[in-house]
């Protein structure tokens, strides 16, 4: 089975910073902080306090590590902004957010590269680099980071860093199953990481020698190992260290066949790992858990946890691993069952010799019948319950599927919509504007030919008739095509709009940021509609005299609000009355992939709140 293929992360921030401090300390930092002192200082104070606790708490503790960054960028230290980076990465890498972790080691090994000097920080990002491919299931690449760590250490005769090199190496020896090259590298390691300031690193090593020596058969030799690591660990200030050799320990145990004591201790540190947020501790010891579960009866528990652990597996990892860790939990559920069935019919072998072979053959009869008939027993429950939970997940499915559907008929239905009101458009603008131009021409030479017009002041009428027709034409061929939006884009269109909407006496407060260049052009038409159709809204029934219009885009999205100071409305009453404004404005946002947000009281004006992914 897999040794402890995480513990690395512990060590890597360990090898720029000194011991973590308690909580005494860590309220003092707080304190020194509300002083207000310069940036400089605060960035000094947030790492103390990522120091202080990380091992505690490492939600907070990454927290502290991005103001720490946050800091190192204002004041421009690049070193400082170099090492910040490094520690998000394990923060990542204990949060189980690996491409996160690998984006941030990759930035921190830019900067160590170019520096002759950074050798030994170097060699602890290529640690952090190695371990974030290697939870990507990328063994070659994971295993040639930690060598290239390994080899930056020997480099400069940095034992400590050497040492931990070989522990991580070693896990990936462990999960192709050479065991007897995975303890060489395990013990060598410890030989390296004798000196009194590695002392930190030494526990996860001998925590992961015990592990390696259960895997390969030989638990006699992790026992004391483990027993003592349990006593001397100081399990507050050291949670991670503690639990691990707690949960090694509930493996010992598995494979000496003692299931009681197992679950005793599997379940101590599981639980531990999940309140103290280790996620990724979590996940590994989950399929020991299940194989106590299963060992002491309780076939519920182990069904319901599998389960829980296949879903944290589907959010961690990529199909292909998944693929992989359920094979490896066959196999070694496989595996225990041939070793149960070889201790019973070695069992009973041994009575045959005791007692009569006849009596002994009905007795075996009896016991394989009650066995069979427990066994069929539970196996009918568990399909049971299987087949629930397939139920439930088909249903979801068929959801789904029918949700995917009603928006591809929602999107044919308005890129057909799109398209006829731009060629009703092009006839509007091209033939009956063209036509009444001519009419006016034509008017205006009729009118210079016969003076007596003047006289009943039809000509002036029907000049401002024309104009206005004209000017009519314009507006409802930009209302169904807006020409700045096929040449300025969604950002002049929507000044076009806002410049009508003050035309006719509002007030508007327009704000375009960040708008992707490349944003497909059937999305911006939809969103332009959809602004469009809430203003016509706000004309027809707000009774409002200034709106403020704000889309940004930030992190992928797209944020976009809309205020009036409005007379208000009633949402829920609203759309009970089935009106096909606010119908038309929750589809296209959920044609658009977004969520809407109303907010409106009688009396207080109107909010909408409009978040939208760009695809």
């Amino acid at each position: 089975m897999k040794i402890i293929t995480t513990f690395f992360f512990i060590l890597l921030w360990l090898c720029l910073s000194p011991l973590a401090a308690q909580n005494s300390l860590e309220d003092s930092l707080k304190r020194e902080l509300d002083q207000k002192p310069p940036d400089s200082v605060k960035m000094v104070i947030y790492n103390q306090l990522r120091r202080a606790t990380y091992y505690s708490n490492p939600e907070v503790s990454a927290a502290y590590t991005a103001k720490y960054l946050e800091f190192a960028t204002i004041i421009q230290d690049s070193l400082q902004m170099a090492i910040a980076n490094f520690y998000l990465g394990n923060a990542n890498v204990v949060g189980g957010n690996f491409n996160l972790a690998l984006d941030y080691y990759l930035k921190a090994a830019a900067y160590f590269e170019s520096k002759d000097d950074e050798q030994s920080r170097l060699s602890s990002t290529y640690n952090g680099i190695a371990s974030a491919y290697e939870n990507f299931i990328n063994d070659s690449l994971s295993l040639v980071y930690f060598q290239k760590s390994y080899e930056v250490s020997k480099s400069v005769n940095d034992k400590r860093r050497m040492g931990i090199a070989q522990v991580n190496m070693s896990t990936i020896y462990s999960r192709t199953g050479s065991m007897n090259e995975t303890i060489s590298l395990l013990e060598d390691a410890i030989s390296n990481l004798q000196d009194s300031i590695s002392a930190i690193y030494l526990l996860p090593a001998e925590i992961g020698l015990a592990g390696a020596y259960i895997d390969n058969n030989q638990p006699q030799l992790a026992r004391p190992l483990l027993v003592r690591l349990i006593n001397e660990i100081d399990s507050i200030s050291d949670v991670l260290n503690y639990n691990s050799a707690l949960a090694a320990y509930g493996k010992y145990h598995l494979k000496e066949g003692n299931p009681t004591d197992a679950l005793n201790y599997l379940q101590k540190a599981y639980t531990n790992f999940n309140n103290q947020g280790f996620k990724l501790e979590k996940f590994k010891y989950m399929p020991y858990v299940i194989d106590a579960f299963y060992s002491n009866g309780l076939y519920l528990d182990a069904a319901n946890l599998f389960y829980e652990y296949k879903e944290v597996s589907d959010s961690l990892f990529s199909v292909e691993k998944d693929r992989n860790l359920t094979f490896a939990l066959q196999k070694y559920e496989a595996e225990k069952k041939d070793k149960v069935l070889l201790e019973q019919e070695l069992e009973i072998q041994e009575k045959s010799k005791q007692n009569n072979q006849i009596l002994f053959a009905i007795i075996i009869l009896l016991l394989i019948f009650a066995g069979s008939i427990l066994f069929f027993r539970k196996r009918l429950q568990y399909q049971k319950t299987i087949s629930r939970q397939n139920d439930t997940l088909q249903k979801q499915k068929i959801t789904e599927l029918t949700q995917k559907n009603k928006l591809l008929a929602l999107n044919s239905m308005l890129e057909g919509q799109e398209a006829e009101r731009m060629r009703i458009a092009k006839d509007l603008h091209d033939s009956l504007g063209g036509l009444l131009s001519n009419v006016k021409a034509h008017f205006t030479i009729i009118q210079q030919e016969i003076e007596k017009l003047e006289e009943f002041k039809v000509a002036e009428r029907t000049n401002q008739l024309i104009d206005e027709a004209c000017l009519e034409v314009r507006r409802i061929s930009h209302n169904m095509m807006p020409h700045a939006l096929s040449i300025a884009g969604l950002k002049g269109a929507l000044e076009d709009l806002a410049e009508y909407m003050r035309s006719i006496q509002y007030e508007v407060n327009l704000e375009v940021r960040n708008i992707p260049e490349d944003l497909e052009q059937t999305r911006q038409v939809t969103i332009y509609r959809l602004i469009q159709e809430i203003l016509n809204n706000t004309h027809k029934h707000a009774e409002a005299r200034s709106i403020m219009i704000q889309l940004i885009g930030h992190d992928h999205n797209l944020n976009l609000v809309i205020e009036d100071d409005g007379k208000g409305f009633e949402y829920e009453k609203a759309v009970e009355k089935g009106g096909l404004g606010l119908k038309s404005i929750n589809s296209r946002v959920e044609f658009l992939d977004g969520n809407i947000e109303w907010d409106s009281l009688q009396g207080q004006g109107t909010s909408i709140n409009i978040n939208i992914p760009m695809q």
